[in-house]
């Protein structure tokens, strides 16, 4: 697996296609809140108000790319396109190119307003939580 030093050089290395999808994802969601922040890590681009919301992943053979919710087991749902795809807590919506952005880009605004929404009420990181329930058992 190829090591990326930053979000941007992860971008720009892929398929132009995925790369003009990526850089439209990247925009949506740093815009969809005042204090969104982005880091790179584990080779993989998360974004997050207080912690980790979502991130962006490359699907297999450049067919598009997929943004996991980390607390999509706890949303609605209601636009109807968040996947499980045998996940027990991330959810995440996939899309094959910047038109298909374009196409879902309401839906995937109101997704990403009520993954903020959890991020915001809950003190704790997904991942924290489950590392808790897990030692009190």
């Amino acid at each position: 697996m190829q090591k990326y030093l930053s979000i941007e050089d992860f971008i720009e290395s892929q398929d132009p296609e995925i790369t003009a999808l990526l850089w439209s994802l990247r925009h949506t969601i740093l815009n969809a809140h005042p204090k969104m922040k982005e880091r790179f890590m584990f080779n993989t681009a998360m974004f997050g108000v207080k912690n980790e919301l979502c991130y962006f992943v490359i699907m297999k053979k450049n067919s598009g790319v997929e943004v996991g919710f980390h607390r999509g087991f706890q949303m609605s749902n209601i636009q109807g396109l968040l996947e499980a795809k045998k996940r027990q807590f991330i959810q995440s919506v996939s899309f094959k190119n910047a038109e298909d952005l374009q196409e879902k880009l309401a839906a995937f605004k109101e997704i990403l307003q009520e993954a903020i929404i959890l991020d915001e009420i809950n003190d704790k990181s997904i991942f924290s939580e489950i590392l808790q329930k897990g030692r009190k058992k």
